[in-house]
């Protein structure tokens, strides 16, 4: 059996959904969507910084330490014995007499002594003779002599009051100097210096004698 009333029932509710009076409601507004943003392409990441490379520190090696101080020689002990030096000076000017003056001075071996003299002249002012030794014993029996003399002195000539003639130098004063080192024989004297005045005809012998005192 072949079904009519379908057709029948749609066609109802079709007219009487547009039966007069009757309106359907509007649909409501669909809402404006907001534009859509283009997603931006994500940056590039940014390159790595190179990294820096720490080199080793070398190591600083320790500052070596200073060098001891030499140690100073030891001074020489010299035997238990005494020397005795005489200087003999000789002071002569042309013919005139020479003048001699001797000055004697006893050190133990290997140690200095000296003689400190001074006379003030009136005029000239201080007039010193002064000398120092140092007398040491060798092995083969001599002995060594340091030396050193001052030798000041007021000239020998005189004029008596009178002034020097014309064109004449007056010498007022010899000064010297000297510094010497002998090998001596024990008790025998030599000649160790002599001296001219760089003008005149003055000279200064200096004789020396080292004897070892038993």
């Amino acid at each position: 059996m072949i079904n009519h009333v379908a057709p029948f029932v749609l066609l109802a509710l079709v007219t009487a959904s547009s039966a007069p009076g009757q309106t359907t409601p509007p649909a409501p507004p669909v809402p404006p969507q907001a534009p859509t943003r283009q997603a931006l392409p994500a940056a590039a990441p940014a390159p790595p910084a190179p990294s820096l490379q720490v080199l080793p520190v070398p190591a600083t090696p320790p500052s070596p330490a200073p060098p001891a101080p030499a140690a100073a020689p030891a001074r020489r002990l010299g035997q238990a014995v005494n020397v005795r030096v005489d200087v003999t000076i000789t002071d002569q000017t042309g013919m005139a007499n020479a003048l001699k003056k001797t000055l004697t001075v006893v050190t133990a071996d290997g140690l200095n002594g000296y003689v400190r003299s001074q006379a003030s002249y009136l005029g000239l002012g201080e007039m010193p003779l002064n000398i120092d030794v140092e007398p040491t014993l060798l092995q083969n029996g001599k002995i060594l002599l340091g030396l050193n003399l001052q030798y000041d002195l007021p000239a020998t000539t005189t004029f008596d009051d009178k002034p020097p003639a014309a064109g004449t130098s007056l010498l007022r004063r010899t000064l010297i100097r000297e510094n010497l080192h002998l090998v001596l024989d024990s008790g025998k004297p030599m000649i160790a210096a002599q001296s001219a005045d760089p003008v005149g005809d003055r000279q200064v012998t200096v004789e020396v004698t080292a004897t070892v005192l038993k």
